[in-house]
């Protein structure tokens, strides 16, 4: 397991920057990436800095969330990337791709569905699913 983990920053260079404009002292990212792509290097990703990076994308630098979500679903094939519940967190961004969601909700529809959970506590009637239910609170 790796145990030296990764921070939102990095992950927001690689993504946001070009080689061509990108400043000299962070050119390292791309070469960083390719050797967690290929699984010659291994990070831990924490759930919160990948939620923090869909933010950032998607509030400061404007990224649609449907292409936020695809970006960083992306991130989490690479052969390197060590994350507890990458499942459910793979299902949260496809669900973002797909429907209007808040970030909470997707990852709270994927976590349920993917642990069998009978449902979710909530006033909001827009988690209910097919396959969740939401639950009185009571």
């Amino acid at each position: 397991m790796a145990d030296i983990p990764i921070d939102t920053n990095v992950i927001l260079r690689y993504l946001v920057e070009t080689p061509e404009t990108i400043d000299p002292k962070f050119r390292g990212v791309y070469s960083f990436f390719r050797k967690i792509e290929t699984g010659r290097l291994t990070v831990w990703l924490p759930g919160v800095v990948l939620f923090q990076a869909y933010f950032v994308l998607a509030s400061f630098y404007r990224v649609p969330r449907p292409e936020t979500a695809e970006k960083l679903g992306r991130i989490l094939t690479f052969r390197g990337i060590v994350m507890a519940d990458k499942a459910i967190v793979a299902e949260c961004l496809r669900r973002l791709e797909q429907k209007s969601l808040d970030l909470v909700d997707a990852y709270l529809l994927a976590w349920t569905e993917k642990k069998g959970a009978p449902g979710v506590y909530s006033f909001d009637s827009d988690l209910a699913t097919d396959t969740v239910d939401i639950l009185p609170v009571k």
